[in-house]
Formats: C-alpha cells, structure tokens, sequence
C-alpha cells in the first residue's frame, strides 16, 4: 500500500494529473451551487460519473507511462518508489495508484453537496445518496484501469489518450443502440453512468438493474487489468506478445462468464429492452389497416375493440390536421400501469414516441385515451420532420423541443378540459406564467420552464399558425425550425401576433384563476428539494389508506421542505382525517387559508375551503361544513370543485335525508359494489332524486356500463331543479354514454339539441359526433357493447 501512496503522489507532480484531478475535485464540488446538484444524490452522481469517466483515463495512462519509467530505470521517478519484480505487481501499484486518485476526487463533492445540503437547505442529503457511489466508483474504476491498459499499450501518451477515446466511443454503441434501435428511453454506459429516462419522471429510485450493470463494470476493469498484466512486457514496460503469460489470461474466464451471462440475459435484468422481448412480455397483439398494437396479456377484448378504433379515429383526425401521414403501419405498445412501463422501457409517468421507429408507448388509461392523439401525432408528424429522428433540430443534433411538443399539443386538438388551448394560453400570460414564447422555440428555453406551462403556450402558438396560415406552412417550419424561410417573417412578429391574438379573447376572472392553480408548478430545476419531494408525495398518496400515519409525516417533510405548495398541508389535513384528529386537521387549513400563498388565488381558497369542509362532514358538523362548501361556490373555481360542492350540499339538505349516506359512500368508499348499493338503496326510497340519479348515471359510465347510465342521467336531467354544473356534466355524460352504447342516433340527437355552454364544451361533444361519422364510414356502425358490466 505504501508503494501505491508514493505513485499516487508521485503522479501528483504531474501539471497535467494535477490539473485534473483539481478540475474534477474543485469542479464537482461547485457544482453544488446550481439547482439539484446540492445534494450528493442521482445528479450529483451523474456528472462525476461523466466526468471521471471522461477525465479520469488520463490519471491511468500517467500511472501507466509513471510505473514504465521505473520498470525501465528512466528519470523523473517518484522519490521512494521501488520496482516491481512482477508483471502483476506492477500493473496492480499503476492501477492502485490511479484509483487513489479517481476515487479520491470523487470525496470532495460528496463532502460538498452534504454539507452544502446540512447547511443551506432543508433537503436530506442522504435521500438519494445511493446513486452517488453507485454512478461514481464503477466509473472510476473502470476509468482507472483502462486508463492503465491504454498507457501500457501505446508509445506515447498521445496514442494512449487517443485509444482510450477510442475505448469510451466503442462503449458507447452499446448504450446508443438500444435507444435509436430499440423501445427503451434508459441509457447505460460503463463509463459514462445511467440515465433512468425522461426528465419528467421526478420521483428516481435506486433499481435492481442499476445494480445488475454496475456489478458488470468492475467485472470489465478486471479483464482490462488482467489482459494489462498478461500482456506487459517487465523488459520493455509495454503489452504485446512477447510478454503473454497463459496463466494471467486464463483468470479471465471468470469475469468474462459474468459479463456472458448478464449480456446474454440483458433485457431480463432491465440492461436493455428489445422489440421481441416486449412484446412477448406484453403479449397481446392486434392488427389494423393503420397499427400494430402490442397490449398486455388481461386487457378485455372489448376493450382492445374499442381502442383499435381510437386509433384509427385518432388517425384520421391527425391527417387531416397535419396534411400528411407514414405510409408504414405504427406500433403502439400499451402497457397495464406506469410501473410495468418504468421496468420495461424506463419510463414510467411519461408517454414517448420514437418517430423515426414508427412506434409509441403509452400506458392504459380510461377510453377516450388521454395522451394517444399527443403521441401520435408525434410520429405522424414524421415525414415532415428533418433528420434521421424525423423531427425538428438545430444543425440536424439538438431537437428544438418547443417546436416538437408544440406541435403534438396543437394537432391533438383546441381543447384542454374545460378550456381551449387558446384560452388556458391567455390565462397563463394573464398571471404572468407563460414563458417567453421567443426563448421557447429555441434549442435551450423549453427545457428551462415548467413542463406544462411550456406544452399549453406552444401548442396554443403553433395551433394559431395552423390555423391563420395553414398546415403546408406548418410543416415547413418543422421541417427546419426557420420561421423567416417558412413564413417569410421572422419569429418575434409571428409571436408578437399571437400573443395580441390571445390577450385578447374574452376570459372571466374564475378562468384566469384556473389557469394559475393549473400551470403553478414552477420547473424541476426551480423548486426546493425536487426529487426527494417527488418520492415524499407519491409514497404519502399510495400509503394515505392503509398507513395514515406514514402519510401525515411524508406530507408534512413535503410541506416543510417546499411550504409554497398548499397541496403538501392538504394532504396533511387529510392524513390527520383519516386518523380522526379532525381538531388538529382543521388547524392546519385554518393556518393555509390564512397564508398569503392562499389568499387572493379563487382556485386555491376554494381547494382549502373544499378540504375544511371534509373535515367537518367526517367530524359530524353539517353547519359548519355547509360554509365552507358554500364558500366553495362562491369561488367559481372551476366545474370540478363546483359540481362536488354543489353534491355534498345536497347531502346536508334536510328535506332528503336519505342521500346523506350514499353521497357519502360514493366519496368515502373504496369499494365500488358499496357505492352502487347505497345509490340503488337510496333510489328505491328517492326515485326521482336527480342528485342520485346523476351519480349513479356518472358511476355507470366510469365502470364500464353505458347502456345502464343512460336512465339515472335522464332522470337527472328531468328533474329542473338540478344546478347548471351538473347539468352539464351530466349532458356532457348523456352524450358519451349513448356513444359508448353504440347508440349514435342518440349522440346525434343530444349534441344537436346541447344548450351554449362555451367553445369548448362544444368541441368536446362534436367529437363524439364525429365518432360516430366516422366508425359508420369505416366500421359499418358503433361498436355494441357486448354487456351491461365489464
């Protein structure tokens, strides 16, 4: 050991060693100072792992080139160091003396980012410290010894530097293969350290596959290392045959087999996806005129009916808008849930496609799909891209995402729930949200703001472009990105018109509000503790139920840790609920409604006033309940809010005191046959109740039975007394149930006869319309379905 300390220092006198190891110590360390990066976690880790990657070859080829003076007796040699007798022996002092320093610069950033997060904020430094020894040492071990190998082989360390890039390009084929060629969105790299996937998956953990490739990392450093002292020449201080020792070689048949067997079962191990692997994972197939659809095994046959024709739908709708279409069939891979998703391709909350594949993945959601027309519409998109991925890029490299999203957002259609694209745009701009539409539509700015301010306000341009100036100029600008050479006028004039175009579209106070509680989310790089409260929140919704307590304080840390997001003390409110600590759970929103983060946000006053009346129901005090839902009304925050005030009002209506407890059970239970017994119970005595009727008629549709949820929504609607909100909603309901019924005389009937309710409730119900056009041009008729109940 003593002999590796004295290389290791002797390489210190080294300018070049020195300035490395400075840059990668003294680096790292003020990484610190920018956003994710104060915490020794997966970003950390990251980029030491890059760059130790990169950097950290050079301290090996200098040990390299070090030990071959001593074998050799050559000047400047480290004062007190000795000459190995042994090939392995010296390979073994040149290799312990670069990883002495590759890993020792790894400590100072660790030591940085921990204190920095002690220090500075009040985020747990250890949350993902797992990610960082994880990324790093493999990395510095592997840099170490191919840097040793490299400094072996060459005759000068030009040629060294020049074959170990060498050695980092050729590792990376196998980590950009996968992902150009294959489903997968993760990247490894042995070098270089792993990419879970999109930016938008938040909440990271530490998975088995993580540990599965950096198991194979050192297993590569050893045979590096072992053909290094098999190889070397104690004579010359090179590699080469003269210097072939069968017993060195022969002792890397055992790394070599663990490497075999963990590349021969890659996709198994989550180290890389392929198309035949996942689709015999998966394991349903269907074909369409238009799609392969790979589903997974359970799906209902009904189901996977439904959804062929979706896309199909969803395919012409997407022609039309954009003028043009592949002319290959698109794989669609439909996973069962966002986990099966995150284990199979890495990405688990986000949907992608793959262009220049012709595929997309989306994970199974409610018919209509919510994000299928958006993916789509990306590879559709496709023949009027540029560049071997089939989309818009600067200098054919960096994608110009703001031009990409924006528009997959445009071409999946004007409305955006209970508002236009155009109008959430103008709420936003109106509370100072929208990003800097000019900034967007460069190669930098969409990645610097907020993922859903950013989608609305470029969908909301590029829709405005399509349909001031038409599809073919559209493409144009897709094809390159230059809006001067498509439009013949520079980018800052087209957005100057559209943003008079939006400011000026008529918008109540109550949408403007809507639009803040919507898009006040900042970026993942501007809120505090970002990852660590991503995993807070999501673990607190999935143990809410079962383990309150648990709950309460993942909540509260989140609150804690960003005290500008009042859904963090809601949902404390509501842990404390559930554990029937009503007193402490009312303090709590006493404390938010009172804070200036609440007051003067109608959205925000409104969720609070919501969340203090659920704690008054469940604790027994229907006055005081009532306030707080009448307050709710009094807000205007939005159908949502408005239509579950004006429902749990009419369980505290004293003239109807059998809805109290079916009301209740259709918000409290987690048992969908409880729901329907107690509306059914509560409709025996009440049969003309429209608050029932429009719930069970609502409860009908969401389990899969239109042809049942026609009756109670009519009902519903005789009854004149029902509030616009649900009447609304449960016209809006009228119309899909009679859809999902196979019933389009009825879609007809009811769309033609739908009161004004705004552009886009219109739009909505027009859709379904148009449904119905288009299955009987294509299909001869609606899909029936084949029963009542799934």
């Amino acid at each position: 050991m003593r002999q590796v300390l004295t290389r290791a220092l002797g390489l210190l006198r080294r300018p070049a060693v020195l300035a490395t190891v400075l840059v990668l110590a003294g680096g790292g360390s003020a990484l610190v100072l920018v956003p994710l990066f104060g915490v020794p976690g997966f970003e950390l880790g990251l980029a030491l792992s890059i760059a130790v990657g990169l950097l950290g070859g050079g301290t090996g080829i200098a040990a390299a080139a070090q030990e071959r003076r001593l074998l050799l007796g050559v000047d400047p040699r480290p004062p007190g160091a000795l000459r190995a007798e042994a090939p392995g022996t010296a390979v073994g002092r040149a290799l312990g003396a670069a990883l002495v320093l590759n890993v020792g610069v790894l400590v100072p950033p660790f030591l940085a980012a921990t204190l920095f997060a002690v220090l500075r904020t009040a985020c747990d430094p250890f949350e993902l410290v797992g990610f960082y020894p994880l990324l790093t040492l493999p990395s510095a071990v592997l840099a170490s010894a191919a840097g040793v190998f490299c400094g072996f082989m060459a005759k000068r360390p030009r040629g060294a530097v020049g074959l170990y890039a060498l050695l980092v390009l050729i590792s990376a084929v196998p980590t950009v293969w996968p992902i150009v060629l294959g489903p997968q969105v993760f990247a490894f790299n042995h070098f270089l350290g792993h990419m879970p996937g999109p930016l938008y998956d938040e909440a990271l953990a530490v998975t088995p596959a993580l540990g599965w490739f950096r198991l194979e990392t050192p297993l590569w450093a050893w045979v590096l290392a072992g053909l290094s002292a098999g190889l070397l020449n104690m004579g010359t201080g090179r590699l080469g045959r003269s210097g072939l020792r069968a017993w060195a070689l022969a002792a890397l048949v055992l790394p070599l087999a663990g490497i075999a067997f963990m590349e021969s079962r890659g996709p198994q191990l989550g180290l890389r996806m392929n198309d035949a692997y996942l689709a015999e994972t998966l394991g349903g197939f269907r074909e369409t005129e238009h799609f392969r659809l790979h589903y997974f095994r359970g799906k209902p046959r009904e189901d996977v009916d439904r959804l062929t024709r979706d896309l199909e739908f969803r395919w012409m709708q997407t022609q039309r808008f954009l003028g043009v279409a592949p002319t290959e069939r698109i794989d669609i891979w439909l996973y069962k849930d966002e986990k099966q998703k995150q284990q199979l391709v890495g990405a688990g909350r986000t949907q992608f496609a793959k262009p220049w594949l012709h595929s997309l993945h989306i994970q199974d959601k409610p018919f209509p799909h919510s994000t299928l027309h958006h993916e789509l519409a990306h590879v559709m998109a496709g023949p009027a891209g540029g560049g071997p991925f089939r989309v818009t890029t600067r200098l054919g490299v960096w994608p110009l995402m703001g031009l990409i999203e924006g528009l997959a957002v445009a071409a999946d259609g004007p409305v955006q729930g209970d508002l236009t694209l155009h109008q959430w745009a103008a709420g936003m701009r109106r509370q100072k949200l929208a990003p800097d539409m000019r900034k967007l539509m460069g190669p930098e700015g969409f990645y610097q703001s907020a993922p859903a301010r950013a989608y609305t306000v470029a969908g909301s341009f590029l829709l405005y472009l399509a349909e001031t100036y038409g599809a073919p100029k559209l493409r144009a600008v897709y094809a390159h990105g230059d809006f001067q050479d498509a439009y013949g006028r520079p980018l800052d004039e087209l957005v100057t018109e559209w943003e008079r175009y939006v400011d000026a579209l008529p918008l109540d106070d109550a949408a403007v509000a809507r639009a803040f509680a919507r898009f006040r989310t900042g970026s993942l790089f501007t809120r505090a503790c970002a990852r660590e409260v991503a995993r807070l929140s999501e673990s607190a919704r999935d143990t809410l139920a079962s383990d309150p307590e648990d709950a309460l304080e993942r909540y509260r840390r989140a609150a804690d840790l960003q005290p500008d997001e009042p859904s963090f003390r809601i949902g404390q409110a509501a842990a404390l609920s559930v554990m029937e600590r009503y007193d402490d759970a009312a303090a709590v929103l006493a404390t938010l409604a009172d804070s200036e983060r609440v007051k003067g946000q109608l959205v925000l006053e409104a969720e609070v006033a919501m969340a203090r009346a659920d704690v008054e129901l469940r604790r027994e005090q229907p006055d005081a309940a009532r306030r707080f839902l009448d307050t709710v009304l009094a807000k205007d925050a939005g159908p949502d809010l408005t239509r579950t005030a004006q429902v749990k009002l009419a369980a505290l209506d004293s003239n109807a005191p059998g809805r109290r407890s079916a009301i209740d059970a259709y918000f409290r239970a987690t048992q969908e046959e409880l729901r329907l017994l107690l509306l059914n119970r509560a409709l025996i005595a009440l049969p003309g109740d429209a608050y029932l009727n429009y719930l069970l008629g609502r409860r009908l549709s969401q389990v899969g039975a239109p042809s049942l949820a026609g009756e109670p929504l009519q009902r519903a609607l005789a009854d004149e007394a029902l509030p616009e909100a649900l009447r609304r909603e449960a016209l809006r309901l009228r119309v899909e149930t009679s859809y999902l019924a196979g019933d389009c005389g009825a879609v007809r009937h009811e769309v033609g006869a739908l009161p004004d309710f705004g552009a886009a409730f219109r739009a909505t119900a027009d859709e379904w319309r148009e449904r119905c056009d288009f299955e009987e041009a294509t299909f001869r008729g609606p899909l029936v379905p084949r029963q009542a109940f799934r």
